[in-house]
């Protein structure tokens, strides 16, 4: 992660791929990471997708959505794969 100050005096952050949260006194989140195009936040709860002036409901924009790359598209528990756990290895 790269931390810059601008102009202005605000905080930049560059190459936030692990993520972040914001926690306001009264307990209110907002959650927020970089990919390799466009950006995941999380608000109260509920995920979204923003890519090229477009916010969607992330669930919403994970089929069949340009905005969304191909490695995206693939989510195990919306598509219903299992994933195997340590024991099921063997």
């Amino acid at each position: 992660m790269k931390i810059t100050v601008t102009e202005d005096l605000g905080i930049q952050l560059e190459e936030v791929f692990s993520g972040l949260t914001l926690k306001t006194e009264s307990g209110e989140t907002m959650s927020i990471c970089m990919r390799d195009s466009g950006f995941e936040f999380k608000y109260q709860g509920e995920w979204y997708f923003a890519k090229e002036g477009h916010v969607e409901s992330f669930h919403k924009s994970v089929r069949g959505n340009y905005l969304v790359s191909e490695l995206q598209r693939h989510d195990p528990i919306l598509d219903g794969d299992i994933l195997p756990t340590a024991t099921d290895r063997g």
